[in-house]
């Protein structure tokens, strides 16, 4: 097993720590960081359980060269690389390790308003500074550069798939996640999203 085996899922494992230790840090401090809104639909709730069951094989497969495993329920065609280039490698190590960065920066300038899911009664101030006056959504960006790092690391059928997939659902939620804030922030929103790109 060679590092590039390796580092896709110890870089997942890395994208985990950051994020839980940042909820649980900002849990420690008595701030709440889930929404309460427990109200789901059941077509929501398969949507979920689909995406639940779709990430949990991208896991498996992520880290089945560390676990040393030939084991897989998916057909080989799939799990093929399509392209088998060093290059590659080194852009996908590098990008996937620059969105870790952009993760980084990003729950550090989140400072006390990082909230997870779209609740009226847990706002959060409205972040404009730091790496959010260059992005909108610095946290959803870190997220797609993974993917694509992945996708570009190890180009399989699964991975490619599989960030594609995020990738597009990730700018839907963007797409909902702005109309909640222009409802809840109103015209301190629309000023900042005319300075900052959603993206870049």
């Amino acid at each position: 097993m060679n590092k590039f085996e390796a580092f896709p899922i110890a870089s997942f494992l890395v994208l985990i720590f950051l994020v839980l230790g940042r909820i649980i840090y900002l849990k420690r401090k008595g701030i709440l960081v889930s929404s309460n809104s427990l109200k789901k639909s059941k077509t929501k709730i398969l949507i979920n359980a689909i995406f639940g069951a779709i990430l949990l094989l991208w896991i498996f497969e992520l880290s089945r060269p560390v676990l040393l495993s030939s084991f897989s329920i998916l057909p080989e065609n799939i799990k093929i690389l399509l392209v088998d280039s060093f290059f590659m490698k080194i852009a996908g190590f590098s990008i996937i390790t620059f969105s870790l960065v952009i993760l980084l920066a990003t729950l550090l300038h989140f400072k006390n308003s990082l909230r997870f899911g779209l609740d009226e009664n847990n706002r959060g101030k409205l972040v404009t500074t730091g790496i959010f006056s260059i992005s909108r959504n610095p946290f959803f960006l870190s997220l797609d550069l993974y993917f694509l790092g992945i996708a570009i690391l190890l180009p399989s059928v699964l991975f490619v798939g599989f960030s594609v997939l995020a990738i597009i659902s990730i700018h839907f939620f963007i797409l909902k996640e702005e109309k909640f804030m222009r409802k809840i922030y109103g015209s301190e929103y629309e000023k900042y999203a005319q300075k900052v790109r959603r993206y870049f």
